[in-house]
């Protein structure tokens, strides 16, 4: 009997927290899409159209932002009990309805409000903005900060169930639009008029206003860059990054979620040489099974180019057909620069690429010139243009062995081998600050000569 009593108790309390669920359903009119995805702040649900039609039935604990995938993310607020319907059409114009679609809907104006400001694509750098003056550039700020403001208090008179949690976070986020653009404002405004901005004493005291710990804001990407941006600026390399954001991300699952894509980013460009023990201690905690995943291959892919290992060999076409090899240079130091045509920063180095090139002109060191252009013509339009005197190579996409060996997943990349065929650096300077370690490689290797 007492044991039937427990299994009662149980199954009330079971269904006492399934109970709690919140429905997102809907219909697109778009039938390439197969299937949706609603990504919580702890789960990703994947749902099959049937006839443009989905519905997600979700438990939940706490009012949250959640993002409906259909191809582009749709920001969602969610609570208990909640029964949201979205009509979506081919245009992207969303209607919302159904029972706690308010908050939704809000999202969906806001986002339109700040495309309509200019604001909604992170990569671009809106010149009137950061390239004026500090005091003009907080005046523009705070206008857009009072335009948002009357949007929301605006709709929370046409909406006045509006959720109470909600509207105030949704007041602290245009705070930390604010925020984000005053971390961004010293050197967009220094690259866009190549002079410093002359800031206030005080400018930084905007990071007080930063809490670390705002559980209702974790989901948001306004919130999660601040944090980054926080991180960034408090602390000089990785190590003391992972050791600040140990410290001030109390919650794991929110800690999980900053420093996983903070190792992705850091560990492409840079590797793991100086970043070793850190990487093992955060992939052991993380509890997220794909990302655990994720992280352990890219770990163990880069074992292979620590520095010391052997370096892979390599078959690459140059720009007249011939198959040229890394054992083609036995003897010499490398120097590896990998580019695309379409790559910014790539570009940018190309000057430096040609003196670098000019400089170890019939020395011991070899410059090859790795492109991952998948336009032949493009390519060769390009060392043409550029008139770089090195080894042009062309791998025709980033699936060639080459990319996969040396896991060339961001651009520009540079990898510096020695006289031996070993890795001295899979993640090198780039040419404009490699150029005295080269030099020194140089004379290393007459001494070598001299002594033979």
């Amino acid at each position: 009997m007492k044991n039937i009593l427990i299994l009662c108790i149980l199954i009330l309390g079971c269904n006492k927290v399934v109970a709690k669920v919140f429905t997102v359903s809907g219909f697109i009119s778009d039938q390439e899409i197969s299937e949706v995805r609603l990504e919580t702040s702890d789960s990703i649900y994947v749902n099959l159209l049937k006839n443009g039609k989905f519905t997600f039935t979700i438990p939940i604990l706490i009012e949250d932002y959640v993002y409906l995938d259909i191809g582009k993310k749709i920001p969602l607020y969610v609570k208990s009990y909640d029964n949201i319907f979205l009509d979506i059409k081919k245009n992207n114009v969303i209607k919302f309805a159904g029972k706690g679609f308010e908050e939704s809907k809000f999202l969906y104006d806001k986002n339109l409000l700040i495309k309509k400001m200019g604001f909604d694509d992170p990569k671009m750098v809106d010149v009137a903005l950061f390239s004026c003056e500090w005091k003009k550039f907080q005046i523009k700020i705070d206008n857009v900060k009072q335009i948002r403001l009357k949007q929301l208090y605006d709709f929370k008179r046409r909406y006045p169930n509006l959720s109470e949690s909600f509207f105030n976070f949704e007041r602290q986020l245009i705070d930390y639009f604010g925020i984000n653009r005053f971390f961004a404002y010293p050197g967009l405004h220094e690259m866009l008029t190549r002079v410093k901005p002359k800031l206030p004493d005080d400018y930084y005291d905007f990071i007080k206003r930063i809490d670390t710990n705002k559980k209702g804001l974790f989901m948001s990407y306004e919130y999660q860059s601040a944090i980054k941006s926080l991180l960034d600026f408090k602390t000089s390399t990785f190590i003391e990054k992972y050791a600040l954001a140990k410290r001030l991300l109390v919650d794991t699952g929110f800690f999980e979620k900053i420093m996983y894509s903070e190792f992705l980013n850091y560990v492409n460009f840079n590797g793991i040489d100086d970043i070793d023990s850190i990487c093992v201690d955060f992939i052991q905690t993380v509890r997220n099974i794909e990302n655990k995943n994720n992280l352990q291959k890219r770990y163990d892919d880069w074992k292979t180019l620590v520095k010391g290992k052997k370096a892979p060999d390599f078959e690459i076409k140059d720009e007249k057909g011939n198959l040229v090899h890394l054992s083609d240079f036995k003897g010499k130091y490398v120097y590896i620069d990998c580019w695309s045509s379409y790559c910014g920063p790539c570009i940018a180095e190309m000057p430096a690429i040609k003196e670098l090139a000019n400089k170890l002109r019939y020395k011991n060191i070899v410059l090859i010139s790795v492109s991952v252009d998948q336009n032949r013509k493009r390519w060769l339009s390009k060392i043409k243009e550029f008139d770089i005197d090195a080894i042009n190579l062309c791998t025709g996409g980033i699936r060639h062995n080459f990319c996969l060996a040396y896991n060339i997943r961001a651009f520009p990349r540079y990898i510096l081998i020695d006289n031996k065929g070993f890795i001295i650096d899979a993640t090198a300077d780039k040419p404009s600050v490699i150029k005295e370690k080269l030099h020194a490689l140089y004379h290393e290797g007459v001494k070598t000569l001299n002594n033979r």
